[in-house]
């Protein structure tokens, strides 16, 4: 499942690392696993073969770069050969490691599952993928002034709606509108993925949850897995962690704390598992469907899942997707694989079809990334074995906080009211002196950095160059143009001349300001005004469509909207974002 669109740890707005002779682990045997046992369970496979071995050597200093708790690690080929190990910590507060018994939460790798329940119900003529959603859905509040929304296109993410909308919005007679003609572009939607759990239990009839234990984890001996997040397995699950302050920008190194628990049954993703389960789900999908006693899905079911229906940018400049998984190619190889974020667990899945291998990891922390470094090299490591080539180096990690190329930072910067900021590279990176305080600045990735001192850290310090600029912000001999604009919530300092000031239209000064939700999933954000617009979070603008509704986020037709109610004292009250409602919170600067 993703972050929903206003949480401030992942705004959807802004438009995210193999021989002859099979694995020595052994096939795995029905509802048995091969893993190797290792002290603790929490060093790694303990085992000698140079792909364990160097997954072994590269995971433990990837946590460490990514100050990540725990990882939980599966890898299979076509035939089962493989294992599964576990790395850190399972629980900071008890030093309790990470083994390969324990469940983590998938996340939105869950889609997958729920297509392939539904390309078996379409295998048993329950539903047609091509007719209208609204046929067997009339409860959906959906307006569709573009075309039919079908099967197809919600599995596709290509029916133009919200991307995390709730199924049923808190106004009962509201209803989400359609941005586009269905088939046309991609825009990722747990919404639809909510929308179609729901068609399936009903087409079933019986829980989602239930129909994915019967169809798929049953057949395949995954014993372990949940398809419902439930308190009642807390036991067996790893303890997870969010970044302490939730009401602000983090970066990796953030201080973090245990989660909040959370309840689901939702399709968009509420499947817990481990790596030893997760190896035989991806072994089936590396078999095309063929399960250890029986098929999960037809051949013909097979390629409508893993064919590229629709180019996905967001999924990188290559992918495509398919039904609840994105397509590939790696090397000149097919590839199938997803990601999964919940609250505070992030996982990946890659399968290389044509070598025939794959790989799960996950991390029980949300810090905004997910493990794809690990389970990429994986499987670059055992289709390099099968095919009898040197073993590929491991990813280089690079610490996104450190500065490389500080001078293009450096200099003096004035706000339309003649405030200075002035930028200042040192050996330890950048300082920043404003309001008679100098910050020091940790890089978050990008031109993207945070004070480390707590009364500026509301927003990210954001740096850009103005249109004019060098398109690649080199110079003649790879020396970075500078950066001439920084940004900071609503305020913004140009560097040479003082810019002017650019008035807010008096029709938005009932809007600035911070909302919050209670949901762990939606936390709160702040709306502010910086040279005549309104910002989410100063770096996602808002467009006007009308009567205090705006499309949130620069993409042409978006579905993202975000509408402020309930003037009082002029000032907004609530915003409403696709069904879920945010309230003023009073802060000091109000």
């Amino acid at each position: 499942m993703r972050v929903p669109v206003l949480n401030r740890r992942s705004f959807l707005f802004q438009a995210g690392v193999v021989a002859a002779v099979p694995f020595s682990g052994g096939a795995v045997a029905k509802g048995e696993s091969p893993a190797a046992k290792q002290p603790g369970g929490a060093s790694g496979f303990g085992r000698k073969e140079p792909v364990y071995a160097a997954l072994d050597g590269f995971v433990p200093a990837y946590l460490e770069m990514m100050n990540g708790p725990g990882l939980t690690l599966g890898i299979t080929d076509r035939e089962g050969h493989g294992g599964e190990a576990g790395y850190g910590l399972a629980n900071l507060e008890t030093g309790a490691p990470v083994t390969t018994e324990l469940l983590f939460q998938i996340g939105s790798i869950s889609k997958s599952f729920l297509a392939i329940v539904l390309l078996q119900l379409q295998e048993e003529g329950k539903v047609d993928f091509h007719r209208p959603a609204l046929e067997y859905m009339p409860w959906l509040a959906i307006e569709t002034p573009y075309g039919d929304v079908t099967v197809h296109h919600m599995l596709s993410h290509t029916s133009g709606l919200p991307g995390d909308a709730p199924v049923f919005p808190s106004n009962p007679t509201e209803m989400y509108r359609q941005s586009w003609k269905p088939g046309e572009r991609f825009h990722y939607s747990n919404f639809c993925f909510q929308a179609l759990g729901k068609l399936a239990a009903s087409l079933d009839k019986r829980p989602l949850h239930v129909s994915i234990q019967k169809r798929i984890l049953d057949p395949l001996g995954m014993k372990a897995t949940s398809p419902v997040l439930t308190e009642t397995i807390l036991a067996r699950t790893a303890e997870s962690y969010t970044p302490a302050m939730r009401d602000r920008p983090f970066g990796p190194k953030a201080r973090r704390m245990p989660a909040a628990k959370i309840n689901s049954d939702s399709g968009a993703g509420a499947i817990a598992s481990t790596p030893g389960d997760m190896r035989r789900y991806m072994q089936m999908i590396l078999n095309r469907g063929a399960g250890p006693e029986k098929r999960i899905l037809s051949e013909e079911s097979f390629v409508q899942f893993s064919t590229a229906h629709v180019k996905a940018e967001e999924f990188g400049p290559t992918a495509s997707y398919g039904y609840g998984i994105a397509v590939d190619t790696l090397n000149g190889h097919r590839i199938l694989r997803h990601t999964g974020g919940m609250v505070s667990f992030m996982s990946a899945m890659h399968l290389d079809l044509d070598a025939g291998v794959g790989a799960f990891a996950s991390i029980n922390a949300q810090l905004d990334y997910r493990p794809n470094p690990v389970a990429q090299y994986a499987i670059e490591l055992m289709r390099a074995e099968k095919e009898g080539k040197p073993l590929p180096n491991a990813p280089k990690l690079e610490d996104s906080s450190v500065v490389t190329d500080p001078a293009q930072y450096a200099g003096e910067y004035l706000s339309p009211e003649g405030e200075m900021c002035r930028v200042t590279a040192n050996a330890d990176g950048l300082t920043l002196d404003l309001d008679g305080h100098r910050l020091r600045l940790m890089r978050m990735g990008g031109s993207r950095f945070l004070a480390a001192e707590e009364a500026y850290s509301d927003f990210a310090f954001v740096f850009r160059r103005e249109p004019g600029a060098a398109a690649d912000g080199d110079k003649d001999g790879g020396e970075k143009e500078p950066m001439t604009v920084v940004q900071h919530g609503g305020r913004w300092f140009q560097r040479g001349a003082k810019p002017v000031a650019v008035a807010l239209p008096e029709r938005w000064a009932a809007y600035p300001g911070k909302y919050m939700n209670d949901s762990p999933w939606l936390g709160s954000f702040h709306v502010v005004s910086r040279k005549g617009q309104l910002w989410i979070e100063g770096e996602t603008p808002l467009i006007e469509l009308g009567a205090g509704e705006f499309r949130a986020g620069d993409e042409p037709d978006s579905p993202e909207t975000i509408r402020f109610y309930h003037l009082v004292d002029g000032r907004a009250q609530m915003v409403k974002s696709g069904g879920a409602d945010f309230w003023r919170i009073t802060t000091e600067e109000d």
